[in-house]
């Protein structure tokens, strides 16, 4: 009787664990390594973004992030950065749980934040669901509404509701989400063009940028002495403003910019006529 006792016991206490591992253990739950293959990077605003290049992604850009969400309830899982400095730059690996997932690719010639902006922050990431995650270039000073102009050419793209349940590659053809602005003004030898309100951030969900950047500090003005004037835009769904100036006096233009477009806009400053054109 008592033999059977303790044979009862040990058959309880072998249950109990088994229910407790299944219950919620991280060791339990089967996972599975998704690698990911990164394509649609080019050189050439204008160019279409398709097939994987042929040269290593850190000609292309300095930072790559890829970020995983869960697809039901949004909640970020688990993000890798790399800067182009990494041995291992592009090569990311990520160990999931077998599920349904978001998956997000971010990357750029600028370096960036997820979720945050302030660079003495980068020690302190910041989890947002996917309804509400962003990413915005590092500035060097933490008042929201002071920031530097840091657009860059910068790719993005997102793929929504895969199924994990086996190891795999999940390829992700980015876009640019950018357009480059070209200034000309030809009938002055000098002069100079402050970009007054593109953005810092953009949305991860919908895809848009956000954020107007003010009091700038003159991070955002060319001067044509130095050699041709281009920015790259990311605030493409609406107008940027630029201020022309050659000595006090200036003019004042709002132009479109859509991503991977090369818009050039061109004029006199005596007449104060000015074109633009997409090329």
């Amino acid at each position: 009787m008592k033999k059977s006792m303790l044979t009862i016991c040990a058959v309880a206490v072998m249950l109990s664990a088994c229910i407790k591992d299944f219950g919620g253990h991280v060791e339990s739950v089967k996972k599975s390594k998704i690698a990911f293959k990164i394509g649609g990077l080019n050189h050439n605003v204008g160019d279409p973004n398709v097939g994987f290049p042929t040269e290593p992604i850190k000609n292309f850009i300095v930072q790559l992030t890829i970020i995983a969400y869960n697809t039901e309830d949004g909640a970020e899982i688990t993000r890798q950065t790399q800067l182009s400095s990494s041995p291992t730059f592009g090569q990311i690996t990520l160990d999931l749980p077998n599920g349904t997932y978001n998956f997000v690719a971010i990357g750029s010639n600028s370096e960036f934040g997820i979720n945050q902006f302030y660079d003495a922050d980068k020690d302190k990431p910041v989890y947002l669901h996917y309804a509400d995650a962003n990413f915005q270039y590092w500035q060097p000073t933490q008042f929201f509404l002071d920031k530097f102009y840091k657009t860059s050419d910068t790719f993005f793209t997102k793929k929504v509701g895969v199924t994990i349940n086996n190891n795999q590659t999940v390829e992700m053809i980015m876009e640019r989400i950018v357009g480059l602005l070209n200034v000309v003004v030809t009938d002055l030898p000098n002069y100079l063009v402050d970009l007054q309100n593109d953005y810092t951030a953009y949305k991860i969900d919908t895809q848009t940028a956000y954020n107007p950047m003010e009091n700038d500090f003159g991070s955002a003005i060319r001067y044509s002495q130095n050699g041709p004037i281009s920015f790259y835009i990311i605030r493409t769904h609406v107008p940027v403003g630029l201020r022309i100036r050659y000595g006090s006096t200036e003019k004042y233009i709002e132009v479109n910019v859509p991503k991977n477009k090369r818009i050039t806009l061109t004029g006199q400053f005596a007449t104060m006529t000015f074109t633009s054109s997409v090329e």
